[in-house]
């Protein structure tokens, strides 16, 4: 359906991990994904095994599962680091090194997803049931508690070069 890559952070077991994947992979819910292309009128295949895994719902029951199934798609926050230090120097502001932020925060402990994105499909309402999904800047506005700086690439030594960058852009 989608072929784009894009960066995911996921927490789960407070722990946070970083993924790449094609966008169609982080739709946690594809079974309201395709309900919702059905009731517009348009004709969509059925789900089958091919299908993420067969994960066609991924939640709190089923992503370990999909976790072994994704791992050589992790990503370390030290990679990211070393992709974005090189990268920085020239950036004249986030747009510039986009493809290295995150557009997805999946939160399995507390069900929660956040998306932050400029385009595409709305990542944040094909959720599971009894999740919440919001669309907001998790890099900036989630607290220290859920998503900590040790864990964001960009932020070094207590210098966060997100913000840097953004004040760059300002200036222009």
């Amino acid at each position: 359906m989608f072929d784009e890559l894009v960066i995911v952070v996921i927490r789960y077991q407070s722990k946070i991990r970083w993924f790449k994947g094609e966008r169609e992979l982080w739709i946690l819910d594809l079974v309201k994904l395709r309900d919702t292309f059905i009731e517009n009128g348009y004709q969509v295949p059925e789900l089958d095994e091919s299908d993420r895994f067969g994960l066609h719902i991924l939640d709190e029951s089923n992503v370990e599962t999909f976790l072994d199934k994704i791992q050589d798609n992790e990503l370390s926050c030290s990679e990211l680091s070393t992709r974005f230090a090189s990268r920085f120097p020239s950036a004249s502001s986030w747009w510039d090194v986009a493809d290295l932020f995150p557009m997805m925060f999946i939160n399995f402990d507390a069900k929660s997803v956040a998306a932050f994105y400029y385009e595409g499909v709305q990542m944040e309402k094909y959720i599971p049931q009894h999740w919440n999904g919001e669309f907001i800047d998790f890099a900036n506005e989630y607290p220290e508690n859920t998503f900590p700086d040790d864990d964001k690439f960009w932020v070094i030594r207590d210098s966060d070069l997100l913000k840097v960058l953004n004040e760059r852009a300002s200036k222009q």
